[in-house]
């Protein structure tokens, strides 16, 4: 039986990604030199004791859920007698880069081919190319591949389940089906451990898989599915149940993220209406560095003047810590509801918004650059679900629009910026290379 080949602009697309992402990493000074979210204090503390947790002020391992486990895990593989590996570490995440440039194009070319669309297998590629270079370039995931952050690890984790979903709704039969399946669980699983954010998605594909896989008795697809995500929520849950006392199924962070996009100080920003400027957030933190000093959930907590430094509460665990930050944003938000919409439609606008904030520490001329690229990736987008409509909305695209619909909802409710897209920014550009594609024929089959 003849095998095709790998195409040559399948493997151009790799290597220039790798090259690119290469030349960010080389040419930022202080790539994976910062540690904004604590990923590498976690990764040193399972290297160093095999506890996933953080070191104290005594050196003894604290067990935590502040962040998901998979990267900090990863990222303490690159642990050395020295520290942080920066070649390990960049070396991980150019080929996390690789397999998003892989799928990327494959994924790309086959919507082309299997949805209709006019052109040759050539044209396939050549637009698989073009979208896997959009990825590349592009300003949120060429940043992130510098920051020990997750953005990296998520998007490609994202890719490869958009993948396996196209591949799930053109299987022709059982073994391939469950093949896929298993392939789109695991990668959703390791997804929802990389963010929890993503275990939304994975119920919404679970729950659409049921509608989609074209050989019979596809509800054992969709068992194996549920099946591996749910290994992996219970695993994690019984894990801080048994370390922290609570059954926490994501982390001991969300309480801070949902009370920084719904307190007292962002809410009298979004009133004075300067949507357009960067929030001052001292004034919030300043407050919140005070928690323990009196109730964060009453308003005038956040009124207070605090001119002495603050007093933490030593016997106050993280969950604790975590409840209290919850109960004082939903505090905020009943006290304010008509501003909790207008905050969501903010945070929503802000998580789509082509242009950046113009801050201190980056210049006119790359705000607008960023903005010029994501103006025009946006127009390319809009074209194609013109010129496509009777196309793009079908199952097979299901995963991409489910993807950016859970990240749209989520983040309009916790904190949101640029950077929480990221992991949609490859399937953003496979739509806007689709405008180059002609029309597909009438007589395609959904």
């Amino acid at each position: 039986m003849r095998t095709r080949s790998i195409p040559g602009l399948l493997l151009l697309a790799i290597g220039m990604t790798v090259l690119v992402r290469s030349l960010a990493i080389w040419l930022t000074p202080a790539a994976f030199s910062a540690d904004p979210d604590a990923y590498l204090a976690i990764a040193e503390t399972i290297q160093h004791s095999g506890v996933f947790g953080l070191t104290d002020a005594q050196g003894g391992a604290r067990p935590t859920a502040f962040r998901p486990p998979l990267y900090p895990w990863l990222l303490s593989f690159a642990i050395t007698d020295d520290g942080l590996s920066h070649a390990i570490i960049a070396g991980f995440h150019l080929v996390l880069a690789a397999v998003t440039a892989g799928c990327v194009f494959s994924t790309t070319e086959r919507l082309i081919q299997q949805q209709g669309f006019g052109g040759t297998r050539v044209t396939a590629e050549r637009l698989g190319f073009a979208a896997a270079m959009l990825t590349a370039i592009d300003p949120i995931l060429l940043k992130q591949s510098t920051e020990l952050m997750t953005e990296t690890l998520a998007t490609a984790l994202a890719t490869v389940v958009i993948w396996f979903w196209l591949r799930g709704t053109i299987a022709e039969s059982r073994s391939t089906a469950l093949i896929n399946a298993t392939g789109l669980g695991a990668f959703l699983a390791l997804a929802y451990l990389c963010r929890p954010t993503f275990l939304v998605w994975a119920v919404l594909l679970v729950f659409a898989s049921l509608f989609v896989s074209p050989v019979r008795r596809h509800w054992k697809q969709t068992a194996m599915m549920a099946s591996l995500v749910i290994v992996a929520v219970v695993g994690w849950t019984l894990r801080n149940q048994r370390e922290l006392g609570h059954p926490i199924w994501a982390t001991t962070h969300g309480g801070y993220t949902l009370l920084l996009a719904n307190n007292e100080s962002f809410y009298h920003y979004l009133a004075s209406g300067n949507v357009g400027q960067v929030w001052d957030a001292e004034p919030f933190l300043t407050a919140y560095s005070h928690r323990y000093e009196g109730n964060p959930r009453r308003p005038e907590f956040w009124q207070q003047e605090w001119p002495d430094p603050p007093r933490y509460d030593a016997a106050t665990t993280e969950y604790d810590d975590d409840r209290l930050c919850y109960e004082s944003a939903k505090a905020t938000i009943l006290r304010h509801p008509g501003m909790f919409v207008w905050s969501a439609m903010v945070r929503a606008g802000r998580l789509w918004s082509p242009l950046p904030h113009e801050t201190s520490a980056r210049s006119g001329v790359a705000v607008y650059a960023v903005g010029v690229f994501y103006l025009l990736i946006y127009v390319a987008v809009l074209v194609t679900l013109i010129r496509h409509r009777r196309v793009v909305f079908r199952k097979q695209w299901w995963a991409i629009w489910l993807l950016a619909l859970t990240l749209t909802a989520v983040h309009s409710v916790y904190w949101s910026n640029l950077r929480m897209r990221a992991p949609v920014m490859p399937a953003v550009a496979i739509l806007a290379v689709l405008c180059l594609a002609t029309a597909p024929r009438r007589s395609t089959a959904t």
